[in-house]
């Protein structure tokens, strides 16, 4: 039995790292995060809000079709019954797009035509008198067959570009799959589109100098999260039904939480990461994993399974039949800093409204499931965001103003040999608008630049080490934590900037390499959507998943943003390009950035 963390509670770090947090960011620390935090925000939203129409311009796009609210495996079955064909599958997903993306701007390249003809492919197939016997074709071996899914851009998908949103790689054309695209086409997987991204994945609003901002489905003014943050808006707007997201500090979990949908970051190296650009050497692998952005539970284990290496060390053979009232859950509501009233230096306190959800959570496992909860708390997750932030920075990877300065000719592995971007030239440039950086990839470029002393990082390795060895055997055994999944739901587009920190609720998830699961909770007084991570331990997976599905049933997961809330249009929003409707057909160029192809439904 793990017992509390030992004396940390009271830990103080060494003053050579508050003075240098303070010079990267003063007016965070100790004005905007605490003392103005209030009139900052009511003030920006009050500014923001004078660029939205005092009236709904339109209301969201409604999902004209029943087979557009059904999921993967489903889908999958009425295939084989003959029920729809995969044609008509990928043509019903096509017109999504096309209606919904002018307004989100979640799809940032199409595969139209080259989907339309795979479709056409698997529908001949399934008219050949071998299909029902052939050993290839079987459920087990083409668990998705012939159903359209998206994929995030900066994952090489073969013909198409993987800028990361990155000016100097347009025109960069993927020259094979990424491994995991390899196993979703094994899969009978459709590749349909790419998704949107931060610049470089590197920030929790996904927007960047190439294709613009993504928004929110359930309110156009918000941010959808990032670095998934396309692929998340992407499923929760119905234009897929699953995609293929990268998470290293949140980037799959916090987009599905404030897109309503199931996001899972798995075990380290279950999944491989190789074929995405910014790559990942051996030692940041194992805080980094590609894994499945799902409208619904039922298809979070299929796909993972699809997308893991085969020799892993997850048996998905096995049923997927918990026993709640067996399971041991520890639910944690914060990151320690609630008895200080919520005080932090680093992340904004956690919303009333998310605290409620993440209890009633446990009061359903604890009537209705007859499990135990026991209520905890973990001080050093004080210390998420100096701790993420220490190890992240000392892994050995490129320099970030290494891969700022990519053009569309480099791989994932010559980052190494490129030269360091001067980014204080560029925040001047930035200032006069002749930057092609967004401010926040400038700000973390300056930031890898001021050294950390020595004392600071091994302190922070070492407590790093310390919450590791502490959470792994807190989670032994089929044992599972509640957590936040962020502590306020979706803000307003540029906010961000005044509480960039609070991806630390989900970046240490990462550091410490366990298993978690972000699961919607239906929506808040805004119709925003509400979540929580339920976090495993090591390649326990399959048991943080069975827990969603769980979660699903109970409070209804996925929230269909049609239906119940008209969102307002966010105008106008700068870079965001036209829709795929109104493209001429390439590959990508310097002009036409989105990429798509002659099968647009207004042709067919």
């Amino acid at each position: 039995m793990a017992s509390e963390s030992p004396a940390r509670s009271h830990v103080k770090l060494p003053m050579s790292w508050f003075r240098q947090i303070i010079v990267l960011s003063i007016m965070y620390v100790i004005v905007v995060n605490k003392l103005l935090r209030g009139f900052v925000y009511i003030a920006l939203e009050w500014f923001v809000g004078c660029f939205a129409p005092k009236k709904p311009i339109k209301e969201f796009p409604a999902i004209r079709s029943p087979f557009l609210k059904m999921p993967a495996t489903t889908l999958e079955q009425l295939i084989r019954r003959r029920q729809i064909t995969s044609t008509q599958l990928v043509e019903l997903y096509i017109d999504r797009i096309v209606d919904v993306n002018p307004l989100v701007n979640a799809v940032v390249q199409t595969a139209f035509a080259k989907a339309l003809d795979e479709a056409n492919r698997i529908d001949e197939l399934m008219k050949s008198d071998s299909f029902e016997t052939d050993p290839r074709f079987t459920v087990e071996k083409m668990p998705f067959l012939g159903v359209p899914i998206t994929c995030k851009e900066i994952i090489f998908v073969k013909g198409f570009s993987a800028t990361a949103g990155l000016k100097g790689r347009i025109g960069h054309v993927c020259k094979e799959d990424a491994e995991v695209v390899k196993y979703m086409r094994a899969s009978g997987a459709i590749i349909i589109g790419l998704t949107n991204t931060s610049e470089l994945a590197m920030w929790w609003e996904s927007h960047n100098p190439v294709y613009g901002y993504t928004c929110n489905p359930y309110d156009l003014r918000c941010i959808v999260g990032g670095s998934s943050g396309g692929e998340a808006a992407s499923v929760a707007s119905a234009c897929s039904v699953m995609g293929i997201g990268s998470d290293i500090g949140g980037s799959i979990r916090m987009p599905a939480f404030f897109n309503g949908v199931f996001g899972h970051k798995p075990s380290p190296f279950l999944v491989p990461n190789k074929g995405q650009f910014p790559g990942a050497t051996v030692e940041s692998a194992k805080y980094l994993g590609l894994g499945p952005i799902c409208r619904y539970a039922q298809d979070l284990e299929p796909m993972l399974k699809c997308m893991a290496l085969k020799d892993g060390p997850v048996d998905f053979e096995q049923p997927l039949n918990y026993d709640m009232s067996k399971i041991k859950f520890i639910s944690v509501e914060d990151d320690g800093w609630s008895q200080f009233d919520g005080w932090s230096v680093f992340t904004s306190p956690v919303d009333r409204e998310l605290k409620l959800a993440q209890r009633r959570v446990v009061n359903f496992l604890e009537s209705s499931c007859g499990a135990k909860v026991e209520k905890k708390e973990i001080m050093l997750l004080r210390y998420s965001l100096p701790i993420w932030m220490a190890i992240i920075n000392n892994n050995g990877d490129p320099k970030f103003s290494q891969f700022c300065s990519s053009t569309k000719d480099n791989t994932e592995v010559s980052s190494y040999d490129l030269p360091l971007k001067n980014m204080y030239k560029e925040m001047l440039k930035k200032c006069v608008g002749m930057s092609d950086h967004t401010f926040y990839v400038i700000i973390t470029g300056m930031m890898e630049r001021i050294p950390m002393a020595k004392a600071s990082i091994d302190q922070l390795l070492a407590m790093g080490q310390e919450l590791r060895d502490f959470i792994h055997e807190l989670l032994e055994g089929d044992t599972v934590l509640l957590y936040p999944s962020h502590p306020m739901t979706a803000p307003r587009h540029h906010m961000p900037c005044f509480t960039g920190f609070n991806f630390a609720y989900t970046g240490i998830w990462n550091i410490i390499g366990v298993p978690v699961t972000q699961v919607p909770l239906g929506l808040d007084k805004n119709g925003l959507p509400l979540g929580v991570q339920v976090i495993g331990g090591v390649n326990q997976d399959r048991l943080t998943i069975a827990v969603a599905r769980e979660l699903e049933k109970a409070f209804g997961g996925w929230v269909d943003p049609t239906e119940k809330y008209k969102v307002y249009k966010y105008e106008p929003i700068r870079g965001m390009p036209s829709s795929p409707r109104h493209h001429n057909n390439s590959t990508s160029s310097q002009s036409n950035p989105v990429t798509t192809d002659s099968s647009s439904p207004v042709d067919r």
